[in-house]
């Protein structure tokens, strides 16, 4: 950290009160590292700065002329990260990576390295000048890479530059800046651009909502800490950490997502619920849900990015097994009956779903949906969102949909008696229902159903597919690698499941999956069909989901626990993907 940096150089002599705080200042400004700022004022050289650093515990120096890079070091650190963070790596030795640092002090940096590496990071001061050209020896010209002509993102700013434009914005930015706005641009689409002449704090939201767009991610988390506002986004279904902005920028930056999103800026008592619709440009935009909730440190705020940039075209490009695509297509071409797709929040139940419709869409066909939210927007359908504040719930709006004259119904979810009752009397009377359910897999699901209330001779007359899923983390391609069967004693895994792994693969991280090892998800299914004489008996006569599961095993289903299993042994997926399925099977 600068400040540290500036009070050993204090201790030292090297430097005096009044030209810290001068550094200080013009480093805010120009957004150079503090060494850098105190070389180019003359107030020391290169030469004391590195022996300084030198002289503290645990740290040396290294001459960055004479090192000669291995080429497999540019993928232990990211070349966005070393411009970013003025560190370069030098060596492995075992556990051990030795890196030069421009501020080998900076404690918050060593330990995003050391999370992101997976290894003890020993700090090495390096010297401001020899940096910028060994930047270039490692990565080449990865700093001036850019979109080609013809990359339909072009008009996104880099990962990099939007990192930096937080961090600038973050000195400026006030309370005070949120009145410059006035509420405009929200009865249309927002321009998800970076305009230089926009007040600090509608650059800055903007900016997060790029980074998100960025980098593929499905949520973004603006969460008020007890010192700092945390910026996290979710990427293939994990949560990471990107920026930490000053506590002193939460009530300005709130009251800008909730000018775009059309929320009462007053209200900070209770939960609010919102949407901004972004334009990228040549007629592309993207929808956010907004939701914000109060609590101790202040409101955060969470944003879950909907759209139609996940949907597939048809089923077959969901990743179904032959024998369980043509179970599902035949489900479809059905007149009536119910498919229900079951598994946890975020499992892709939606884009499925949708996919289904997408396929079936057809001028001659009435398809009405009942969500909350509505998360796609597809041509062809009424879709119809859900307003329980008002009465306007899943039950109440099935009843209007049976007087519509529909031929496909979707339900968003299936809640309560009410609203089953009315999926399941749909069902049998001529119309083809698609809804979800919360359950772990697909022969709990029909149980589920009894349990709600539903008479069980009419779960096995109306139930005709239940797919349960799950959304698994894929090994990053670009840096793959096969592991020795000996890791797998370093786990407590059953001996049923070890049995049953041929190999392990696992992703060292690289620049393409910024040092996760995973890159990318994939859809895993469990699909049940209800068809045969023994499966309607079983469900008839109330039986278990262990009962069902047999039938339904011994007709061939595969379950999500096999599948998953599968996966790694193909190498698509690493063991510990494998075993969050395996063990909640």
């Amino acid at each position: 950290m600068a400040k540290q940096l500036g009070e050993m150089l204090l201790q030292e002599g090297l430097i005096t009160s009044q030209t810290l705080q001068q550094a200080l200042q013009e480093q805010k400004s120009s957004k150079r590292f503090l060494g850098e700022v105190l070389i180019s004022m003359k107030a020391l050289t290169e030469k004391q700065l590195v022996d300084a650093l030198a002289r503290q515990p645990g740290i040396s120096s290294v001459d960055l002329a004479k090192v000669n890079f291995a080429p497999e070091l540019a993928k232990v650190i990211p070349h966005s990260v070393a411009s970013k963070r003025g560190c370069i790596p030098l060596q492995i030795t075992g556990n051990m990576l030795q890196v030069g640092m421009l501020d080998p002090l900076d404690d918050r940096t060593i330990n995003m390295l050391n999370q992101q590496s997976g290894r003890t990071i020993q700090p090495v001061a390096i010297s401001p000048a020899a940096f910028p050209d060994a930047l270039r020896r490692l990565y080449g010209n990865s700093a001036e890479a850019g979109a080609s002509a013809d990359d339909p993102k072009r008009e996104i700013p880099s990962g990099p530059e939007i990192d930096q434009l937080v961090e600038h914005v973050m000195q400026e930015v006030s309370d005070a800046e949120i009145a410059k706005d006035g509420g405009k641009k929200t009865a249309e689409a927002i321009r998800l651009e970076i305009e230089p002449t926009d007040p600090p704090v509608i650059r800055l939201a903007n900016a997060i909502l790029l980074k998100c767009v960025q980098t593929g991610a499905s949520d973004i988390h603006i969460e008020p800490q007890e010192h700092v506002l945390r910026v996290r986004y979710r990427v293939d279904g994990t949560l990471h950490q990107f920026y930490e902005i000053p506590k002193t920028m939460c009530s300005a930056l709130t009251s800008r997502f909730k000018i775009m999103s059309s929320m009462d800026v007053a209200e900070h008592r209770i939960p609010q619920d919102g949407r901004i619709k972004l334009s990228l440009g040549g007629g592309t935009s993207i929808d956010f849900r907004i939701n914000t909730l109060p609590g101790v440190h202040g409101e955060k705020l969470v944003a879950r990015i909907l759209g139609t940039g996940m949907l597939k075209g048809r089923v077959a490009d969901l990743g179904f097994a032959n024998e369980n695509l043509e179970l599902v297509e035949n489900s479809l071409k059905s007149h009536f009956g119910m498919i229900l797709v079951t598994g946890p929040t975020g499992s892709g139940k939606t884009t499925t779903l949708y996919t289904m419709l997408n396929q079936v869409n057809d001028e001659a066909v009435n398809i009405v949906t009942a969500e909350d939210p509505v998360e796609y927007n597809l041509p062809g359908l009424h879709q119809v969102n859900i307003h329980a504040a008002i009465g306007f719930t899943f039950d109440t709006a099935l009843r209007s949909f049976l007087r519509q004259d529909p031929d496909i119904i979707l339900v968003g979810e299936m809640r309560d008696y009410e609203t089953a009752a009315i999926a399941v009397k749909a069902a049998l009377t001529g119309h083809l229902v698609l809804s979800t359910l919360h359950t772990n897999d697909a022969p709990s699901t029909v149980v589920r159903l009894i349990d709600m209330g539903i008479e069980p001779y009419l779960v096995a007359s109306a139930v005709k597919l239940v797919i349960a899923q799950r959304l698994v983390r894929k090994i990053c391609s670009n840096c793959h690698e096969e592991r020795p069967l000996a890791e797998l004693d370093k786990l407590d895994l059953p001996t049923d499941l070890l049995e049953n792994i041929e190999r392990i693969c696992q992703g060292r991280g690289c620049e393409k999956c910024n040092g996760l090892g995973n890159k990318g998800r994939l859809p895993l299914f469990e699909v049940m069909a209800v068809k045969s004489a023994e499966m309607r008996r079983v469900i008839t006569e109330g039986g278990t989901e262990v009962q069902v599961s047999q039938v339904a095993r011994k007709e061939g289903m595969v379950s999500l626990r096999e599948n998953a299993l599968t996966q790694v042994n193909k190498g698509v997926i690493n063991i510990e993907e494998a075993v969050k399925i395996a063990l909640s099977d």
